[in-house]
């Protein structure tokens, strides 16, 4: 068993003069205090007295009083060999001057993992001032040292990432000053860290960017979400760098009162510098393309008038209208001519149109009609095609009377190019369907064969202008290569749909939606 110690048995004095007038009471229970300060205390007389443990040390270090006798050298061997000397050499200071000491150690040798003890002590002295013992107050400090560490660890994370990180990292007042900022303000604004503390970050804004900042940040912060935002910043030699900010505003975890900022910033000068010659690109295209309509739409007004003139003229000589040509060899001639210039001029139509759209002065004139009108036209204008090939033409209208509002003249020249692509990529025998019926608010319209069909990998791009899907098939058919892109921006200038769907080597189905009320009468691409 434990000794007690005389200090605790001895009687406490009644107050008196020069002593407190507030004393423990005579059953105070040291052991109890002990364990609910999770404390213990030694005390080793000079001289070869055995030390005396407190019941709060023996708990503290997992001893049993029963079977452990008290013992420096006891104590020592559970203390890690490397914390010894430092133990060693404060109690021998304390001793010789009386001074109070600490040390901290790790224990060692114990069934527990390492436990880390602070230890503070006093030198006790006898009424002649002479070192009669030592006295030490034990506590353990391995969470609080554990958490030191995890700390001391995270701010050394932080550190590095702060030190290494290309971007600038900033710490704000609720005042807007900088309490903080990262080591890459060199490399992106010129300045050194300690130039920058102190001083608003919107101070170094350009004027012509503050009231955006101002929104942005303003906005961010009465709605607790992050600002971001692009603006210039002077940089030390007086030019301006534009940067993109990230700014998110803080609270008091306690108190929730505004507690600044933290603001995350990049240069993109590269970005920028990128952004306008895109812009500029952009810009040249946009006029090089206008440019080319009105070159397009000249043209075409230049080739019409020579070309109606080669058809019609080569038309009269293939009649005959004047008389006999006279060699069956000129009268074929004259028809190959005639044929070769409907043809251009259906091209030129084409460019013409599309070019018209693409400037946007292409107008519609909207009327109520029958839609059996312009699909009767078509069929019959295809009529000696379809008959050369043996094809079949059905149509299928529900209701038979079904009426649509569009540009009649556009409907037709939308069928008219539908239709003549049926027949030109069906092959002999096949069978081409055009038929249309009424939707709630829309009208649908379709045409499909039973042709050699569109290879998959062009079906996405087949209705862009000058596209054609290139493969033997249908190069040897020719073309301008803008039928379904001129469809495709008629039907958008009705505020209607084009789809189209094809399967090589059996058929092509183009569907096209037109709604019941047009957007306007009169307007343009």
């Amino acid at each position: 068993m434990v000794q007690t110690s005389p200090a605790l048995s001895r009687p406490v004095p009644a107050p008196g003069a020069g002593q407190m007038t507030h004393a423990f009471p005579r059953d105070f229970n040291f052991s109890l205090a002990e364990r609910a300060a999770q404390i213990g205390y030694w005390r080793q007389e000079l001289g070869p007295r055995p030390p005396f443990w407190s019941p709060g040390l023996f708990a503290l270090i997992g001893f049993d009083p029963d079977a452990t006798t008290p013992s420096s050298e006891y104590l020592m061997e559970r203390i890690h060999p490397d914390d010894r000397r430092t133990v060693r050499r404060a109690l021998a200071c304390a001793e010789a001057t009386g001074n109070p000491f600490h040390f901290r150690v790790r224990s060692w040798n114990m069934p527990s993992a390492e436990r880390i003890f602070d230890t503070h002590g006093e030198a006790e002295r006898d009424a002649d001032g002479r070192i009669i013992a030592l006295l030490g107050v034990i506590r353990e400090v391995t969470t609080e040292v554990e958490a030191q560490r995890r700390l001391q660890a995270s701010e050394a994370t932080y550190r590095l990432i702060l030190e290494e990180a290309t971007d600038m990292i900033t710490r704000l007042n609720p005042d807007g000053t900088t309490t903080l900022v990262s080591p890459a303000v060199r490399q992106i604004l010129g300045y050194e860290p300690e130039e920058i503390i102190g001083q608003r970050s919107i101070d170094f804004a350009h004027p012509d960017d503050l009231p955006s900042v101002i929104a942005a940040t303003r906005e961010a912060q009465a709605n607790g979400s992050m600002a971001t935002f692009e603006h210039r910043r002077r940089h030390r030699d007086g030019h301006f760098v534009w940067l993109e900010s990230r700014v998110r505003f803080l609270v008091h975890p306690q108190t929730g009162a505004p507690d600044g900022a933290i603001a995350i910033s990049r240069e993109i000068g590269q970005r920028k510098e990128f952004e306008q010659e895109l812009l500029a690109a952009r810009e040249r295209a946009e006029l090089a393309s206008k440019t080319k309509s009105r070159f397009l739409a000249n043209m075409s007004h230049e080739l019409r008038t020579p070309l109606n003139a080669i058809i019609g003229f080569s038309d009269i000589m293939m009649r005959e209208m004047f008389g006999p040509i006279g060699n069956e060899r000129y009268t074929e001639y004259v028809r190959i001519v005639n044929e070769s210039g409907g043809l251009l001029l259906e091209l030129i139509n084409d460019v013409l149109d599309m070019s018209r759209i693409e400037a946007g002065k292409y107008r519609l004139n909207v009327e109520d009609f029958e839609i059996r009108e312009p699909i009767d036209a078509v069929v019959q204008m295809l009529s000696n095609r379809a008959m050369e090939k043996h094809l079949i033409i059905e149509t299928r209208l529900t209701p038979p009377d079904l009426r649509a509002v569009a540009d009649k003249r556009v409907l037709t020249q939308i069928l008219l190019n539908l239709m003549s692509n049926a027949v030109k990529f069906t092959d002999a025998g096949g069978r081409i369907e055009v038929g249309a019926t009424a939707g709630k608010t829309d009208v649908r319209l379709w045409v499909s064969d039973t042709g050699i069909g569109i290879p998959p990998e062009f079906l996405s791009r087949i209705a862009e202008p000058f596209e054609q899907a290139a493969n033997d098939m249908t190069r040897a058919h020719g073309g301008s290569g803008l039928g379904l892109a001129l469809v495709k921006s008629l039907v958008a200038l009705h505020g209607g749909a084009f789809a189209i769907t094809s399967v090589l080597r059996e058929g092509t189905c183009v569907t096209v939606t037109l709604p019941l009320e047009p957007q306007t009468k009169d307007r343009p691409a």
